[in-house]
């Protein structure tokens, strides 16, 4: 089934999202139908995480993973690392 969704009236919703065989992980700050679409299709295969990436919501574009890990830049923080990897990992 295809569905159509906008992020903050952007449709290029893979720059504020991505999704991977083992993960979703979604952009905060957008709109919260944007989120409940990625929850209703996917939440029962695999987690969907809210979150950024260096304080930026453009984390479709700024990241690269798969179901073996996720690859950041230098300018995430600490906080946000630790976050993201306790939300995959622990559902993976």
């Amino acid at each position: 089934m295809a569905t159509r969704i906008q992020f903050e009236n952007n449709c290029e919703v893979g720059v504020f999202s991505k999704l991977t065989n083992a993960y979703c992980l979604v952009a905060i700050g957008g709109s919260e139908n944007f989120y409940s679409t990625f929850e209703s299709e996917l939440a029962d295969v695999i987690p969907v995480v809210k979150t950024s990436i260096g304080g930026t919501r453009i984390i479709g574009r700024l990241c690269v993973g798969n179901k073996n890990g996720l690859l950041l830049p230098h300018t995430t923080t600490d906080q946000g690392t630790l976050f993201q990897y306790f939300n995959v990992q622990s559902t993976v």
